[in-house]
């Protein structure tokens, strides 16, 4: 096949934050078929730790420090010289822009991948959300395709949002299993007294709607019976509020913030349960990617693709629960197993990277057609 002959596919991302969205949109152009596609990558602003995570044979190129609002004619400059079939992005914002390209250029194919639950962005972002809204509500009907992680993304848009569905599809969130196994410390080594201990872990931002401010309060009404230990891994602004109620609940021996690690999954693979109190989620990438690792999960059901994945997933692998009382119960019943090596993958072949860049493959061979 000839380079002209293949698919140009600009990739773009507002900035190189090591955040989920971030994570799964160079893990998508990473991996497609480049004898059938050419990838080409743009942030707006080049700030952020993730540039290494990018293929370094995609040419990369930045804005530098622009904002949405600056970006546009620059973009437009861009696209000009360019020249690419199908434009994919990620993040509203993101997404509202590529989608007013269509204006100037009315060939172009643009993909936008909403990420997150449209409601908490409406909610939570005050006038960006609202801005938002409006994105929503005039700009995805005009994309060739919408893309969502999960199905309660695209039943808020149906039913909340009130745009028309047709240009709607899901692509689960891909795991790359072999990345992740290949991290993972051959002899796994563990804490003094692991082998009478319950081990929890999660993993995230430290952050209000991950809850975990609502697991250790129930926590230390009703903690399990067996000796047990929890660790967080992460790190973010609701780190203090955490560590407030670790220290009035007393609960400094069983509870721990391990902060932020570049890889969580050397820690979290010799856990016996990955919990996931979250209050809202869109599709929870830790799950899978415990999964990946052997460990299963309890979650409870307002993390919201959550669902999905219970639909895919062994009952004995993943327990969803409706409130906190049944979470504790559910940790309660987790069987105590020190780990000395690396666990089989628990996850669902549906999740598999191989397979969701078939999917996505289709995808872009059916919007560059059109």
């Amino acid at each position: 096949m000839k380079h002209s002959d293949r698919t140009k596919v600009l990739f773009m991302l507002p900035a190189l934050c090591a955040g989920g969205a971030e994570r799964i949109l160079i893990t998508l152009m990473n991996n497609l078929d480049r004898e059938r596609f050419e990838p080409l990558f743009l942030t707006l602003n080049d700030k952020g730790p993730v540039k290494e995570w990018i293929d370094p044979q995609i040419p990369f190129y930045s804005f530098k420090n622009r904002t949405i609002k600056s970006s546009v004619f620059k973009l437009i400059a861009f696209i000009r010289e360019h020249k690419p079939d199908v434009i994919f992005t990620t993040m509203v914002h993101c997404n509202g822009l590529a989608l007013l390209m269509k204006i100037f250029f009315p060939h172009i194919r643009v993909i936008v991948r909403e990420a997150a639950l449209p409601s908490v962005i409406i909610k939570e972002y005050g006038l960006k959300g609202r801005l938002c809204y409006l994105i929503y509500k005039f700009l995805y009907p005009k994309a060739d395709i919408v893309i969502s992680n999960c199905s309660q993304v695209i039943a808020e848009f149906e039913n909340k949002i009130k745009i028309p569905i047709r240009n709607h599809q899901i692509l689960f969130n891909p795991v790359d299993t072999q990345r992740i196994y290949q991290t993972l410390p051959d002899t796994l080594e563990s804490f003094e007294g692991r082998e009478t201990t319950a081990y929890f872990v999660c993993v995230g931002r430290l952050s209000y709607e991950k809850g975990y401010d609502r697991l250790i309060e129930a926590l230390a009404t009703t903690p399990p019976e067996e000796p047990w230990r929890l660790d967080f891994i992460g790190e973010g602004d609701f780190r203090s509020t955490l560590e407030a109620l670790i220290d009035q609940h007393n609960l400094n021996d069983h509870v721990f913030l391990r902060g932020y690690h570049s890889n969580p999954w050397q820690i979290a693979t010799q856990a016996d349960c990955l919990l996931l109190p979250s209050r809202w989620e869109g599709m929870p990438n830790v799950v899978l990617e415990g999964f990946a690792c052997g460990v299963p999960a309890i979650a409870m059901r307002e993390a919201g693709g959550i669902v999905d994945i219970g639909k895919h997933a062994k009952s004995e692998y993943l327990c969803i629960v409706d409130t906190m009382d049944d979470f504790l119960k559910s940790m309660g019943k987790i069987a105590i197993k020190p780990k000395a090596q690396k666990a089989e993958s628990l996850l669902p072949s549906c999740f598999l990277l191989p397979h969701i860049i078939q999917q996505l493959d289709l995808l872009l061979t059916e919007t560059s057609s059109r």
